[in-house]
């Protein structure tokens, strides 16, 4: 298996040279807000004008990189107690404590952002939880600056003591499929994140993945045999490409966003 990995390096800087600009070693703040479905509509219009303005201030002054709100497509209703999700990049992660020190504020709020704003949105949603995850690898289709529509979110169980095989796992057998499906236009992009706070035995995830997709028919063409063996040589062992991945980690759960509103 190392002999064929090898094999891949040329093929990957070939790739990576088509690549969207590179986050890695960077910071990711979400937060996970629940929102009315009464107050759907009204949140998202004060989204848009004051969420937009506060983090417009941080992007100006290179405090940032970037900010996505998402909407939760997939699971809804009652299997998740919230349905947004608010990600602030940064290459420090300092600054993502700095910009939401507000006492009176909502943690998802920044601290730029209009008093008026600030207590509308207060109103109009609840702060179920914010984590800190750090990116560790990632690969993108040179599409331009718009972000895709969808991404996938895969909430990954790594033992205690298995994180450099995990990350070995991700960058020299997942990472090469993944530039396969960029190549093919069935990916936008992917990314591998570590959790950084809070942290646990009993926190129940400490990885995860973001898959990128333009179209939701896209979801579905996944690691298949197909694409496997394309990419790892037809005479691949499928069958032990799998098993290495399930002792590896666990998969906790996969949730599907739609990005609502951003700016980077």
């Amino acid at each position: 298996m190392k002999k064929l990995l090898l094999s891949f390096a040329l093929c990957l800087v070939f790739f990576a040279s088509s690549m969207g600009q590179s986050q890695d070693g960077h910071y990711k703040k979400i937060d996970y807000l629940q929102v009315n479905q009464t107050q759907l509509d009204r949140f998202l219009k004060v989204a848009d004008r004051d969420l937009v303005s506060g983090f417009s201030s941080l992007l100006e002054n290179d405090d940032v990189v970037g900010w996505y709100l998402y909407k939760i497509k997939y699971p809804g209703g009652e299997k998740s107690n919230y349905n947004f999700v608010s990600i602030t990049i940064s290459s420090s992660i300092n600054r993502l404590g700095d910009y939401f020190s507000e006492s009176n504020a909502p943690g998802f709020v920044p601290s730029s952002t209009s008093k008026g704003g600030t207590e509308q949105l207060s109103k109009l949603a609840t702060l179920i939880k914010s984590e800190i995850w750090r990116i560790e690898n990632s690969a993108y289709a040179d599409t331009g600056s718009s972000p895709s529509r969808y991404v996938s979110m895969d909430y990954m169980k790594v033992a205690s003591g298995k994180n450099p095989d995990y990350l070995m796992l991700e960058d020299e057998i997942a990472k090469p499929i993944h530039l396969e499906r960029i190549e093919r236009g069935r990916m936008a992009g992917w990314q591998v994140h570590s959790l950084i706070l809070p942290s646990g035995l009993n926190y129940g995830y400490n990885f995860a993945t973001g898959n990128y997709f333009d179209e939701l028919e896209h979801f579905e063409f996944g690691f298949n045999e197909e694409i496997i063996r394309q990419t790892m040589g037809k005479n691949s062992n499928v069958p032990e490409l799998f098993d290495t991945i399930y002792n590896t980690r666990d998969l906790v759960k996969v949730e599907l966003w739609e990005i609502v509103n951003y700016l980077q």
